[in-house]
């Protein structure tokens, strides 16, 4: 078995199993590291990619409002929030390459329907990502791993804002400026899906950039974790389980507050730019958003992967920046033009929540099914929470948008609540658990059928594996 070694177990047709039929096996740190290595060299860069030119996309529009885009377009200020909301009734139904069409319209219908496409595009990308790294990476490795896709929103806020900037200054473009960064933008993410396509296994019991023998330390190591590999059968069952388990729900929760909370994201240069900066000076201004960004999300990984049982308090701390920033972008004197900035630049600090809610997912849904339906049910309602808050910014309320401020607000801190009661309720379902581990009985030498590592193929739930604990 080379460096995977059998712990007092027989073997059973090529299988290292326990008299009770469990699989279990004893990997070497050293190989499991090396192996660790190989699979963030291919998938984490493909990961970063593809959710970076994702996340340049989407704030392209922020960046485009101050360039021209709403006189040349003839857009309302109605009809700008719903191009914001449309690209989330795109993200509700499908996945195609059609991003870089963003450019072609002539008109507030073209600007819509195109901003709808995108969404479309965009849609499979953030549920398919969790469930990639469920399939390649411990429980334990999902806030750093997380952290590295998610977090490309800080880079695309800078990279986009100056990108924006030294476009803007060109006099001699064939195109309004505006149309040229929606075009890089969309050259950006077909050239990202192509390489995605072509390199990324869909998990490590298929990878080819893995030999033999590390395919099977990096399936059995989530064997171990009681995690299951990526499995291409539909279960009915754990759909109705996942529709029917209270957890879905908080996800649900938490996916509609984060986005209820984050219309800023998409506002802030409409903010700036209101408040009698230059849209030069806008883009400038706000790059050190997206540095923010940068830090609160790996600030976030770190604390939660480095501390045990502290995702939830960490999604807590977390919230403080937005709600602190949002408050301050409402009671704010119009002449205290800097402390207008900060305040978006604190506003627009949602990234790092995000991850919080998905590595609490990724770690605390088992079954590959179940998985993809709480997943899939989290970005309904952050889709919803997109499509519904843009509506609170309207143009007769700028440039404080007073209406969609308060709503953060509220949202914000409903969402501090709801943490709190997720804590509270499955920390009392992992004593629960503790309790019922006890009374099994010892099946030879001591042991129970729970002491082994769940069987790889077994796609057990988490309801359904009794030594299955939630990841707080």
């Amino acid at each position: 078995m080379g460096e995977i070694s059998k712990i007092e177990a027989v073997a059973d047709d090529g299988k290292i199993v326990e008299p009770s039929g469990n699989v279990l096996y004893d990997i070497d740190p050293a190989a499991e590291q090396r192996v660790l290595r190989k699979i963030d060299m291919r998938v984490m860069p493909l990961m970063f990619l593809v959710f970076f030119f994702q996340f340049l996309d989407k704030q392209t529009i922020n960046f485009a409002s101050v360039f021209g885009l709403q006189q040349d377009l003839n857009v309302s200020g109605s009809e700008f929030s719903w191009a914001v909301s449309l690209f989330y009734f795109g993200i509700l139904t499908a996945q195609f390459p059609m991003t870089y069409f963003i450019a072609a319209p002539h008109n507030a219908a073209g600007l819509l329907a195109t901003r709808f496409f995108l969404g479309a595009c965009e849609g499979v990308a953030a549920p398919g990502f969790v469930v990639i790294t469920s399939n390649y990476y411990k429980r334990s490795e999902h806030p750093i791993r997380v952290a590295v896709w998610q977090g490309t929103n800080g880079f695309a806020q800078i990279i986009g804002g100056i990108l924006m900037y030294v476009i803007g200054q060109s006099d001699d473009l064939a195109l309004a400026s505006w149309r040229v960064i929606f075009i890089v933008a969309g050259c950006g993410t077909i050239g990202a899906g192509a390489l995605f396509i072509a390199f990324m296994p869909r998990d490590p019991s298929v990878a080819r950039f893995l030999n033999e023998e590390e395919r099977r330390i990096a399936v059995q190591r989530l064997a171990n974790d009681r995690a299951t590999r990526d499995r291409s059968q539909f279960s009915a069952d754990q759909v109705k389980e996942a529709l029917l388990d209270l957890q879905t729900w908080f996800y649900f929760v938490f996916g509609f507050l984060i986005c209820m909370s984050s219309p800023i994201l998409k506002f802030s240069s409409l903010v700036i730019n209101g408040f009698g900066f230059s849209r030069f000076r806008t883009m400038l201004v706000g790059l050190p958003s997206g540095a923010l960004q940068i830090i609160t999300t790996w600030s976030a990984a770190f604390l939660m992967g480095y501390t045990k049982s502290f995702r939830c308090f960490s999604g807590l701390l977390f919230t403080i920046p937005p709600l602190v920033g949002s408050i301050l972008l409402l009671c704010l004197p119009a002449s205290a033009k800097w402390g207008i900035v900060v305040s978006t630049w604190l506003a627009a600090q949602s990234s790092s929540l995000i991850q919080v809610s998905l590595s609490i997912l990724a770690s605390n849904v088992k079954g590959n099914t179940k998985k993809s339906a709480v997943s899939a049910v989290f970005f309904l309602a952050y889709s919803t929470g997109c499509i519904v808050s843009p509506q609170l910014w309207q143009k007769p309320d700028a440039p404080r948008y007073t209406k969609g401020v308060v709503a953060s607000i509220v949202c914000w801190c409903l969402f501090i609540i709801s943490l709190l009661a997720y804590y509270v309720m499955f920390r009392r379902v992992n004593r629960k658990r503790d309790v019922e581990v006890t009374e099994w009985e010892p099946v030879e030498n001591g042991k129970t059928e729970l002491d082994a590592a769940v069987d790889i193929d077994s796609d057990m739930t988490d309801k359904q594996d009794i030594k299955f604990r939630n990841t707080l």
